[in-house]
């Protein structure tokens, strides 16, 4: 069994409008939320040996914010070409990753980190499921429990999404 965390980075900034989109820092309220984030983690025992990261500020700051949720040797890759990635270069990226390696956590953008998830648990039904597919916001992480083959196996419908958090879920709002 294999276990894939996909994160949305925190609520961004634009409060300045002559930074490139790659150069956006986090929002005050992104902040907020991930500290919120950061204790769900440490709650629910998410431990990827292994997190793949968009290069972009704002997805840096998102991992440096709930990084010490994470052991301390986690292994943590900063990918170039997560950041302007959809959902088919995140799977290949995916694909790519080590058979040892049993768990793993992409931080990244959307769309292409919503539509991953979705095409990853498509063919299941949950109240969960209905939740992330009707929005993935920023912050929202998706926890898919994938059974069969390795990495390089992975494909449509062939994860079951365990959890779903969004940062309203956390600041004491009601999951759906």
């Amino acid at each position: 069994m294999r276990n894939l965390y996909l994160l949305r980075h925190a609520k961004s900034s634009w409060d300045n409008p002559r930074l490139d989109d790659f150069e956006r820092p986090l929002s005050s309220r992104g902040i907020k939320a991930c500290k919120l984030m950061n204790a769900h983690i440490r709650k629910a025992k998410v431990k990827p040996d292994l997190i793949l990261c968009s290069p972009a500020i704002r997805t840096r700051d998102t991992y440096i914010r709930i990084s010490d949720a994470f052991a301390w040797d986690t292994e943590i890759r900063f990918d170039p070409e997560l950041y302007v990635a959809g959902s088919q270069e995140l799977l290949k990226r995916l694909r790519q990753v080590d058979r040892k390696i049993s768990s793993v956590m992409m931080i990244g953008h959307n769309t292409g980190i919503e539509h991953l998830a979705l095409a990853l648990t498509s063919g299941t039904e949950s109240k969960s499921l209905a939740r992330m597919r009707e929005k993935f916001p920023t912050l929202a992480l998706a926890s898919i429990e994938i059974k069969k083959g390795t990495w390089a196996d992975a494909g449509p419908g062939c994860g079951k999404l365990k959890d779903y958090v969004i940062p309203r879920d956390l600041s004491g709002g009601k999951r759906k």
